[in-house]
């Protein structure tokens, strides 16, 4: 390849990243819930999805590998690390934002914590709604299988997560 060749390429992968690059950032966030792990984990896939950018055949399919790559990369880190998946999940907690109310921080921390609970594609699917804004259609080229199982997914995860919430609150009263 040559380097005009090279430049090109890095333009034109620039060109589709940089208007996803916040919801990419917020996903990986909230997946790994850890700013520095959330980079790693950035830097990890942009380098995978660069290296095999010459494989994408459609440039409106960006986004969905990007975030295929994401999903895939962040299971295949946990399968990898089992015997310290524990360790890391259990004593990852989601680091405090500055400017950040401490209210803010306790909140953030316990939807990590409730989110945890919730089924993988339960997570995934109400982390690419909620939080890093993706539409239902987008969702579904991520997930794959049909919108309707992506609407049913994000309606039994946000079920799922009001129920833990209001077992959280009943817990604090029977404990005051």
């Amino acid at each position: 390849m040559s380097m005009s060749d090279s430049k090109q390429l890095q333009r034109r992968f620039l060109e589709l990243y940089e208007p996803i690059h916040a919801q990419f950032h917020r996903y990986c966030e909230v997946m790994v819930k850890n700013p520095e792990m959330a980079k790693d984990l950035q830097g990890d896939v942009i380098l995978a999805a660069y290296e095999s950018f010459n494989t994408l055949r459609n440039p409106a399919s960006f986004k969905y590998f990007l975030f295929g790559i994401a999903r895939n990369t962040f299971r295949k880190n946990l399968k990898r690390n089992k015997v310290h998946a524990k360790y890391e999940m259990n004593n990852n907690e989601p680091q405090a934002h500055d400017g950040a109310s401490i209210e803010t921080n306790v909140d953030v921390g316990l939807l990590y914590d409730k989110l945890d609970m919730l089924n993988p594609k339960q997570k995934e699917a109400l982390i690419l709604f909620e939080i890093s804004g993706f539409s239902l259609k987008e969702i579904k080229e991520i997930q794959g299988g049909s919108l309707s199982g992506v609407k049913l997914r994000l309606k039994r995860g946000r079920q799922k997560l009001k129920e833990l919430f209001s077992d959280s609150n009943m817990e604090l009263r029977d404990s005051n």
